[in-house]
């Protein structure tokens, strides 16, 4: 999939505005997507609802009366006013980090579903202007296209559902975090005893002088080890890989350093494409370690 944004700002004090302007249908669109439970109760009183959006409208009517000087002031309705709370909180449950300080909100994009192995990736395209979405993994005929809401893919359960919960309103059902079948308990056990071993090296780290490169080669391989055991794709084990192919070059391990680059470059591919900024600064950062790609 590839698909511009419906609305882009660069604060959540745009947002009335750009809500304002927009098309009927799309408008219509933004205003069906989801609004977290947890975060609609404290968005906004009516009273500050009021207040907002009639002063956004004010600064609206005075950005226009400056380049022109035929602005008509147009205050907020009653419906208005009373949207203006979904409308932010739909914002706030729905925007994407775009870059250069952007936010944005999509029609169907934001309508995917979490999943915390997701079967697909999405990324923002500076070429095509885009927010696109990649398999990582092989989808089926009507399989649901999932995408994961997380940062990081390789947190232990309480810290996922603590997040989602708290960000999103929901508890997550995916395999992952069901923690009676053998699939979600062998799922948690192999992500505990990865983040025992970064606690372990951390806490070394700290003690010495120096970074112990042989030591975080290491982890990067056990890392890589546990997010493919556990399905895990995308950007996120893309940048293991080629850090692993950073620290091997480092020591000396010329094999290591040709297929953890391949392997990097071939998964940031897949992810983001081609015609990505992302993969393109992927692939000067293998070409810099010295590995002809």
């Amino acid at each position: 999939m590839a698909e511009k944004p419906v609305l882009a700002v660069r604060s959540e004090n745009e947002v009335f505005g750009a809500s304002r302007i927009l098309p009927e249908a799309n408008r219509k669109r933004l205003m069906q997507l989801s609004i977290s439970p947890v975060r609609r109760s404290s968005v906004l009183s009516w009273t500050e609802a009021a207040w907002r959006s009639t002063r956004q409208a004010l600064s609206d009517v005075l950005n226009v009366a400056q380049s022109d000087g035929k602005a008509v002031a147009r205050l907020p309705t009653l419906q208005s006013i009373a949207e203006y709370p979904a409308i932010l909180s739909i914002f706030r449950n729905n925007n994407f980090d775009i870059g250069n300080g952007m936010q944005a909100v999509f029609d169907q994009i934001c309508r995917h579903n979490h999943a915390c192995v997701p079967n697909a990736q999405g990324n923002f395209n500076t070429a095509l202007g885009c927010f696109t979405i990649h398999a990582v993994q092989p989808i089926e005929a009507d399989q649901e296209i999932t995408l994961s809401y997380l940062v990081e893919h390789g947190a232990l359960r309480e810290s996922r559902q603590s997040r989602l919960r708290d960000h999103y309103g929901f508890v997550c059902d995916c395999p992952a975090c069901d923690a009676v079948s053998e699939q979600g308990k062998g799922s948690e056990q192999r992500r505990r005893h990865m983040q025992m071993k970064l606690h372990a090296y951390a806490e070394g780290a700290a003690e010495r002088e120096h970074p112990h490169v042989e030591a975080e080669l290491g982890l990067m391989r056990g890392l890589i080890q546990m997010y493919e055991a556990e399905g895990i794709s995308g950007r996120e084990l893309s940048t293991l890989y080629l850090t692993a192919a950073e620290l091997a070059a480092k020591v000396g391990s010329k094999d290591e350093v040709l297929r953890f680059s391949e392997k990097g470059l071939r998964i940031d591919k897949e992810c983001v494409g081609t015609d990505s900024a992302m993969f393109h600064g992927s692939l000067t950062r293998v070409q810099a370690i010295g590995v002809m790609a």
